[in-house]
């Protein structure tokens, strides 16, 4: 790709094989936690574009009916990618703190009244 040819050190991998001299497989292994995190932060993902997407078609409409500017629709439309990013600060969480903990982070945030 590119003007030129690639070089020899681009083409040496990232990530050397830890093993030396032996073709031993190296054993992994799959979580279902792991494909079950995948599944369900996909889907919010898929259903986010879905929703936000909706706007383009029905922009006309909801400039008579709401009295909406094309710019205001196009902020609004910007607002499905934009809500992911305060859960970069929650995977951020469960990545350096343990996953348990989370729960406990979440409900601290929330304030309470003192019934007493």
């Amino acid at each position: 790709m590119g003007a030129g040819s690639s070089t020899e050190a681009e083409r040496e991998p990232l990530l050397v094989p830890s093993y030396t001299g032996t073709n031993s497989p190296v054993n992994s292994r799959v979580y279902r936690r792991r494909w079950l995190v995948l599944t369900l932060f996909s889907l919010l993902g898929l259903m986010q574009g879905m929703i936000w997407n909706f706007w383009g078609p029905i922009q006309n409409s909801a400039v008579l009916a709401y009295g909406f500017s094309n710019s205001e629709i196009a902020v609004l439309v910007l607002w499905g990618p934009v809500g992911f990013v305060p859960w970069l600060l929650f995977m951020w969480l469960m990545d350096k703190k343990e996953s348990t903990n989370i729960m406990f982070y979440i409900l601290r945030t929330i304030p309470s009244t003192d019934t007493h």
